[in-house]
């Protein structure tokens, strides 16, 4: 490190397995070192992710008992007043917040902040205390264009708004691994069709369409198994509703996992039937894994696939559209690989991890 460096410190709840999360971790660890010293802070633990970051990333916790101990506002702040980093950068709600209010206290921080998506609704209050603190962010980033309009509708300058997608390393997820052991731990038949999806266990993910168009796929794919990875507060339900809607015994909950690659490569469809999005992780990892995709054209999914070039789309919340869709992959294999060939090809040249920190260090050049 020289004083030429620039302090950039990534502020976040914590590095549970996530998008914004992984994101995160992808910009630390590739990031220019010759240029920037790099420091990730998180609010409330450590996390997963935080045995991903590269030795030379700093990482430090200010082990809040949760986001909303205010406590914490008061450490950071005089941490960073003491320290004085040149950047600190946030990814959601509750970070951006924190950084907001902790660097009007050091004036020569830049702060810049993020919009990960694009909700139908917020709860009042966060909406509040959003557009409250907004004005003191010196930069927003979000991650798809549709992030971009909507935090401008909600009171950002348009030209303190920038957009930098997602990247992914797609050599990780083109690579292709899934062991016998894989298959083996989760009952799964490498024989059979495999459809899947990963995201967290919450309703807005659409995995009640799923399963009810799962009954419909099944029926003229008797042997097909689904896979849903991840987990979250919809677990214990999603689980009842397989077991009413009669097709628990070819669904398999995989839980939160480590090993995404060599899941998406036992997957042949991926499905994402999401109900509103920023610019998904998950979707962008199918893609540059090569998987054919049946998606919902909301904001972000339909920035990264073109109905019918690199995947499908189907209305949200329609699992009979859904399902018909999964099937006609399932019977064109011809078809389903072209759509994941196309997909693939377009993870790489439009949102590799070297595009996005090019973009992103472009930004902290400005």
């Amino acid at each position: 490190m020289t004083e030429e460096n620039t302090q950039l410190w990534f502020l976040i709840g914590m590095l549970s397995v996530g998008g914004a999360e992984q994101t995160l971790v992808d910009l630390a660890n590739n990031i220019d070192t010759d240029q920037y010293e790099v420091t990730v802070w998180t609010i409330v633990d450590d996390g997963p992710l935080v045995a991903e970051l590269n030795e030379d990333v700093h990482y430090r916790t200010l082990d809040a008992a949760g986001k909303w101990d205010f406590g914490v506002l008061l450490q950071f702040a005089q941490t960073a007043r003491q320290e004085r980093p040149d950047i600190v950068q946030s990814f959601l709600f509750f970070d951006n917040v924190l950084a907001r209010l902790a660097t009007v206290v050091t004036p020569k921080t830049t702060c810049i902040t993020g919009v990960r998506e694009v909700p139908d609704s917020r709860p009042l209050l966060r909406a509040f205390i959003d557009r409250l603190t907004l004005p003191l962010s010196d930069l927003v980033v979000s991650n798809s264009q549709a992030g971009a309009e909507h935090i401008v509708n909600h009171g950002a300058k348009e030209e303190q708004v920038a957009v930098v997608p997602n990247g992914r390393d797609v050599e990780k997820y083109a690579q292709g691994c899934a062991s016998n052991e894989l298959y083996e731990s989760l009952s799964l038949d490498q024989d059979c069709p495999i459809v899947g999806t990963v995201s967290r266990l919450v309703e807005r993910k659409g995995h009640y369409d799923l399963l009810d168009a799962w009954p419909a796929v099944l029926n003229t794919h008797s042997e097909a198994q689904l896979l849903l990875v991840g987990d979250g507060p919809e677990r214990d339900a999603l689980e009842r509703y397989a077991e009413e809607r009669g097709c628990s015994k070819s669904v398999i909950f995989a839980g939160q996992r480590d090993d995404i690659p060599a899941l998406l490569d036992a997957m042949d469809v991926f499905v994402f039937p999401s109900h509103y999005e920023g610019l998904p992780g998950a979707l962008l990892e199918a893609m540059c894994a090569g998987l054919p995709i049946v998606t919902t054209p909301v904001d972000g999914c339909s920035e990264l696939v073109d109905d019918e070039k690199h995947g499908i789309h189907v209305p949200s919340q329609n699992s009979s559209a859904l399902g018909k869709a999964v099937r006609e992959l399932l019977d064109n294999e011809d078809r389903a690989s072209t759509l994941g060939i196309a997909a693939q090809q377009r993870a790489r040249n439009n949102y590799s991890i070297n595009v996005m920190v090019d973009s992103f260090e472009a930004l902290y050049e400005n």
